[in-house]
């Protein structure tokens, strides 16, 4: 029989599924890398009946099976399992005299709460109502706006009027360790882009080494995890950690 080529190229999409809750698999975005590794725990009796070495006997155990994943979209639906964050989203909306304190030192930021939408007015008054100029009293950030010293804003303070952008809040570190599942709806590109899925039936992440919030480059957020037995799934063969399936 001739031999099958199987050679593999992975592509496709990661879904996650946060245990806790009634919420299905939700996509995790774009990621450039899927892989896990095991651990193995591995006992060896040593032969010391002859001079020529080796092993009388060796059990072997796997200790741990760990994986990690590579986002490159770095959405709330992709973070918040690594930075372990309560994940909120605000509408857009008008915001009217937001009252935010300031010291009128030359070159101090004020941050606006929410990210505005640049795309429709913004308004800033002191606290007395009288509306400033930009680029005399204020220059305009981001986020916020910069105070001109020889302007008129003081310690007193400035009132802002603007719209909210849509957008989602991540909170960091107030969530504990949460449990999830994993599918990769994946195909092979080295086969015809066949099938191919990986089910990861109970995972932790640990919290994330590194955010690449300043960079040259596009940002990339190495998320690692570990794959726990999953108790739930019972019946000879059935593997209740990992389930790999591929289209021949």
């Amino acid at each position: 029989m001739a031999t099958q080529d199987r050679s593999y190229i992975g592509k496709g999409k990661i879904y996650l599924k946060r245990l806790s809750t009634s919420t299905g698999f939700l996509p995790v975005g774009n990621c450039s890398a899927l892989e896990v590794s095991f651990e193995e725990d591995k006992k060896e009796q040593k032969d010391y009946t002859s001079v020529g070495g080796g092993n009388v006997n060796v059990v072997s155990r796997i200790d741990s099976v760990t994986g990690s994943m590579t986002a490159m979209d770095l959405s709330a639906a992709s973070l918040a399992p690594a930075l372990r964050a309560a994940v909120s989203e605000e509408a857009s909306g008008s915001v009217t005299d937001e009252v935010i304190a300031a010291s009128g030192t030359d070159g101090e930021l004020l941050p606006f709460a929410f990210a505005p939408d640049h795309s429709q007015s913004i308004t800033v008054k002191d606290d007395m109502d009288s509306a400033l100029t930009e680029g005399t009293d204020y220059n305009l950030t981001a986020n916020g706006i910069v105070v001109i010293g020889t302007g008129a804003i003081d310690n007193g303070g400035v009132k802002v009027s603007y719209t909210k952008a849509p957008q989602e809040i991540m909170q960091a570190l107030v969530e504990a360790g949460e449990e999830f599942a994993l599918f990769f709806d994946g195909m092979n590109e080295a086969q015809s882009g066949k099938p191919v899925s990986i089910t990861m039936h109970r995972l932790k992440f640990s919290p994330v080494q590194g955010l690449p919030f300043i960079s040259d480059e596009f940002a990339e957020v190495s998320m690692e995890f570990e794959v726990l037995r999953d108790s739930s799934i019972g019946g000879v063969g059935m593997s209740q950690f990992i389930k790999v399936v591929q289209a021949l």
